[in-house]
């Protein structure tokens, strides 16, 4: 497969904001403990508890405002101690990582038959809890100082409260999930601390790539849809009509807009960053998502558009090969294309190169242990400072050598014994989507286990 088919390029960037102690109630103001479903906010979701360190911690289930506040704070939500050093008013609260699901699957979730709708939310969760995993075991960390020496600790794991909203500011189609993770850790030595979170953000390319293969591999095994490449370099379901995908994406555009007046031609990400945050509305919060869903259907009809058509996304991966293991070819241009920014790459570059060019995605989990299972190529290409920066390792990798070094674990689970194929009970889904999932899956186990050896 040539490596300019899928590309090399990096789609979507996770969107990373710190939050301070004046931004804590924007998570939590809209929670009316009283009313049945807890918030009044088109869309909005009353948070769950997420990670292992909000356990040690006693935190679990639906996010209660008064516990989110004391954590955010640097205090333990169950008793008096502090978990941080206090730095003032400017200290920094937790940082939100935002994880957006494409406009396709937003549109899926919103828009599509129920089944096909719920398969889109199932997925979207299914990707945040995977790389919830990944962000505990690889991204974060703490620091200590001991006789003018900083040593860098792992942590019993994240302190996180998830948010699930589901519409822009701009009142459109947007699945996306903010979550907040506190700045507070215990580490391994057993002390609570700041998170070290210059860590957070150097594994920022390799989260949103594990998120979005995660996604990918959800989706195609519940319903069977396929993938192609979007015009920003990420990966959009194929047969969701781009018309759809314009109509609804008002903020978008009032961005492009912003940035075209200011800037004119000349866009960078930089200049979409400053255009977000000023002209960023405020979400009309009367609003509910029922209410919504009339009006974007009434949106679509007056396009010409149907919104009952985005079922025929159901099965097409049955047209296309499932391409459950990344390509070759695509992850020799991830890693070369570092290279020629920087004097060498890490494990958490393989990461994102893996996770980003598997086509139907593969599970953050099969991602990570994949990489690290391929030490020596990590190792080789750490040490390249030659004359050709622009070739991995100080030399080319032909396709069959990083195919071959991908083979060493490249199957979904142990290649002697294997776990048990997964299951897809058509008949909780419907006759139609629930054969075109129980297809998928044994499609895309089949190819994963058939790994790479060409």
């Amino acid at each position: 497969m040539a490596a300019g088919r899928w590309g090399s390029g990096q789609g979507v960037v996770l969107r990373m904001q710190v939050v301070r102690s004046s931004g804590v109630a924007y998570y939590v103001r809209d929670l009316v403990e009283s009313s049945p479903d807890r918030t009044r906010v088109a869309g909005e979701s009353p948070g769950e508890w997420m990670g292992r360190g909000g356990s040690v911690l006693g935190l679990g289930g639906r996010v209660r405002s008064v516990d989110f506040t004391d954590v955010l704070s640097g205090r333990d939500p169950m008793g008096d101690r502090a978990l941080r050093a206090d730095r003032g008013a400017r200290a920094v609260s937790g940082v939100d990582l935002v994880w957006c699901a494409p406009k396709s699957v937003s549109l899926l979730h919103l828009l599509a038959p129920v089944e096909l709708a719920a398969a889109a939310g199932d997925a979207h969760r299914t990707a945040v809890a995977d790389v919830v995993g990944y962000l505990e075991r690889q991204a974060l960390g703490v620091r200590r100082s001991r006789g003018g020496t900083t040593h860098r600790l792992g942590v019993a794991g994240v302190v996180a409260a998830g948010f699930v909203h589901r519409t822009s500011r701009a009142l459109d189609p947007h699945l996306h999930t903010h979550l907040v993770c506190a700045n507070v850790a215990q580490g391994t030595d057993g002390v609570w601390s700041s998170l070290d979170t210059r860590r957070l953000f150097l594994h920022r390319r390799a989260l949103q790539a594990v998120y979005d293969s995660s996604l990918r591999h959800a989706l195609t095994t519940s319903a069977g849809v396929s993938w192609e490449r979007s015009p920003t370099g990420g990966w959009d379901v194929a047969g969701v009509d781009p018309v759809l995908s314009r109509v609804f994406s008002q903020r978008a555009a009032a961005i492009d807009e912003h940035v075209y007046r200011r800037f004119g031609a000349r866009s960078s990400p930089r200049a979409r960053r400053v255009a977000f945050h000023a002209d960023r509305p405020d979400k009309d919060r009367q609003q509910t998502v029922d209410g919504l869903r009339t009006r974007w259907r009434s949106q679509a009809t007056d396009h010409g558009l149907d919104p009952s058509d985005l079922i025929d996304v159901v099965g097409r991966a049955r047209l296309a090969p499932a391409h459950a293991t990344p390509d070759g070819d695509a992850v020799v241009a991830s890693l070369t294309a570092v290279l020629g920014t920087r004097r060498a790459v890490s494990e958490r570059d393989l990461v994102a190169a893996l996770a980003e060019s598997a086509p139907a995605g593969v599970p953050g989990t099969w991602v990570e242990r994949t990489a690290g299972s391929l030490g020596r190529v990590v190792s080789e290409c750490a040490g390249a400072v030659n004359a050709d920066r622009r070739s991995v390792a100080g030399r080319q990798w032909s396709t069959r050598e990083v195919t071959r070094a991908l083979g060493v674990d490249a199957g979904f689970g142990d290649r002697r014994a294997g776990p048990e194929r997964p299951a897809v009970d058509d008949r909780s889904m419907g006759g139609t989507i629930g054969a075109a999932a129980r297809d998928a899956a044994d499609r895309s186990w089949d190819t994963g286990r058939r790994v790479l050896d060409r």
